[in-house]
């Protein structure tokens, strides 16, 4: 008796399961490069850190300044630099941006800054802003039609 509730919840959970998998087997007429270095997934992923708030405005600081240390990033997104670690890491994970460190800075501390990857500013150009501007225009034009 005791083990019926657990039972009942990995039933719960297993459909869950299938459900989630069989929602992932869909195709999604997305068709990928022979050898793709990415997965569907991947590709997700790389949209999904790129899109949040603050992922997207370190997108956008790094391609107008091209390289910014964290306290520089965290004094023009008025955030504290300890939260901004979490994000940066995010990004430098999935190869977004990267981190690059110059000695050459004329005092005992190094320089360490980030950058935007080739790969963060094709998916800040051609995907992020492309697909907000579309997002944008389309809802004007939506409200343009109602408002007649």
């Amino acid at each position: 008796m005791a083990d019926e509730p657990t039972n009942q919840k990995d039933t719960i959970e297993s459909s869950e399961t299938d459900s989630a998998l069989e929602l992932a087997t869909l195709d999604l007429n997305i068709e990928l490069p022979n050898e793709s270095l990415f997965s569907l997934d991947d590709y997700l992923q790389l949209y999904n850190v790129g899109s949040t708030r603050v992922g997207f405005s370190i997108l956008t600081l790094l391609e107008t300044e091209k390289r910014l240390s964290t306290s520089e990033l965290s004094d023009a997104l008025d955030r504290e630099s300890n939260k901004l670690h979490y994000h940066l890491r995010k990004l430098k994970r999935t190869g977004l941006i990267r981190n690059r460190r110059d000695p050459s800075t004329g005092t005992e501390d190094t320089y360490s800054y980030y950058m935007l990857t080739e790969l963060g500013q094709t998916v800040l150009t051609h995907g992020v802003k492309t697909g907000l501007e579309k997002l944008a225009a389309e809802e004007y034009e939506i409200q343009q039609r109602y408002a007649e």
